[in-house]
């Protein structure tokens, strides 16, 4: 199994973070290799979506995925669809000052095919990294931050 952590302190409220995360239908227009986040079902506070992510032109992961939001603090996204034999990303948030958060992230996963997981082990550190950055990018963009540091 692949897991990443990490976690930083971004310039934005636990509030403002928690409704980046949670607009996954946005996810492709700031995340590295998304194509596709649809919603294709709402029950309260879960929904479920349609994703894509490539890498390079040569390869495509399609995948459904759970979302449960515990606003403001816990967002919780899990798959066991496609290659994914177990798939989760946690973010918690907790608030580290008036306009600051602090934003511990983790993304695991286990895939079905030991072949896939060995490249998802080269893949996963790099792009769970420049997830982080392109949402701590997205929130002093939206929100007009200056970056911590």
């Amino acid at each position: 199994m692949s897991v990443h952590r990490e976690s930083r302190v971004v310039p934005c409220s636990c509030e403002q973070f928690f409704d980046l995360v949670a607009d996954v239908e946005s996810y492709p227009e700031f995340l590295p290799l998304w194509r596709v986040a649809h919603i294709y079902q709402r029950e309260g506070d879960v929904y479920f979506t349609d994703q894509q992510v490539g890498v390079g032109l040569w390869m495509s992961l399609r995948f459904r995925s759970r979302t449960q939001l515990n606003r403001p603090t816990n967002i919780e996204v899990t798959s066991d669809e496609g290659i994914f034999e177990d798939f989760r990303i946690s973010w918690h948030l907790e608030s580290a000052a008036a306009t600051r958060c602090q934003v511990d992230f983790e993304l695991s996963c286990d895939t079905r095919s030991s072949m896939m997981g060995r490249v998802m082990d080269v893949m996963l550190l790099e792009t769970a990294h420049l997830m982080v950055e392109a949402f701590e990018a997205r929130a002093r963009k939206v929100y007009g931050a200056e970056p911590s540091h």
